[in-house]
């Protein structure tokens, strides 16, 4: 009840676990074709992978396999979700806005402060399970990618030009997933959501 599995096995061995908001398929391709448009010079853009885009809510740390499977049954078990999930999607740009961030992304819309509502439950129900959250860690963003120590003005500016009048799909932010990133795969593309715990009845 409350959950969808991916066919995630998590191994005894302890992996990084973070709680993530995973936007749907058709979301993520529609993303990807809008950023592919603005064809980036070799060297001048960071794309994030596949396997990482999604808009993190906290860390839970170096965490092993019962304490996970323990953590998403008790999200289950608190959150309400008698209410229709929050109505998302992604439009205009966020780039360089903060001092010694090269990030670019896709900032949300639509019902944002549900959403933010949402994270800050999930929140305070980890905090009662021990875990220490670090707040700053939620953006309300989807990052496409960084800069780089050659990116030029021209290429940047295309960049934020084209993704300012982008408008993604709009989805129902309707499950929380668990995402794990293995040690011994280090990198973007090797995170794999393991679990989710659903936000509505359905």
């Amino acid at each position: 009840v409350g959950t969808r599995h991916h066919g995630g096995v998590l191994e005894e061995a302890d992996v990084h676990v973070s709680v993530a908001i995973v936007p749907p398929d058709h979301v993520l391709d529609d993303v990807e074709a809008a950023v592919a448009r603005t064809p980036a010079p070799a060297g001048e853009f960071d794309r994030v992978h596949r396997g990482a885009l999604m808009l993190p809510v906290f860390s839970l740390g170096n965490v092993a396999r019962p304490e996970v499977t323990a953590v998403a049954q008790f999200l289950r078990d608190a959150l309400d979700r008698s209410a229709t999930p929050p109505q998302v999607r992604f439009a205009g740009v966020w780039a360089l806005e903060a001092e010694g961030d090269p990030t670019v992304g896709l900032p949300l819309d639509g019902e944002v402060g549900r959403v933010d509502e949402l994270v800050r439950t999930l929140w305070d129900l980890v905090t009662v399970r021990g875990f220490f959250v670090d707040r700053r860690g939620w953006a309300g963003r989807l990052t496409v990618g960084s800069v780089t120590a050659t990116t030029s003005l021209p290429f940047l500016e295309r960049l934020v030009a084209d993704l300012g009048t982008y408008t993604s799909p709009s989805w129902p932010v309707s499950a929380i997933s668990l995402v794990r990133q293995r040690f011994d795969t280090p990198g973007l593309d090797s995170a794999e959501v393991v679990d989710e715990v659903l936000t509505d009845l359905d």
